[in-house]
């Protein structure tokens, strides 16, 4: 890129560069012109970018790794609820059943 822009991040672990990357990936990143190398103890994640997509790159980089793992968790609990439909349908029910008898008592 001819007018590029370095946006980067130190990270402590192996684990945290690659959500970081992950991260760039999902927002729309190419994963190609994203880089992890490691200096001393940590390992540093950049991305070469156009200058008006600086500051969103360097958001994304120094974003939660909880927010992260949240996220993860909601697509594979969504996943599930998708390939399990009738599973899902049986959990609903027996939770309105539930929910039923329990005003019911009053």
């Amino acid at each position: 890129m001819m007018d590029s822009t370095l946006a980067s991040v130190t990270v402590p672990s192996l684990k945290a560069a690659r959500s970081a990357r992950d991260r760039l990936a999902r927002a729309g990143f190419a994963r190609n012109s994203i880089d992890i190398e490691r200096h001393g103890d940590g390992f540093e994640v950049s991305i070469n970018t156009r200058e008006e997509n600086k500051a969103r790159a360097e958001r994304i980089l120094t974003g939660s790794p909880l927010g992260n793992d949240l996220r993860q968790a909601g697509e594979q609990a969504a996943d599930f609820v998708h390939g399990n439909r009738s599973f899902a349908l049986g959990l609903a029910a027996l939770a309105g059943f539930a929910i039923f008898s329990l005003t019911k008592r009053r």
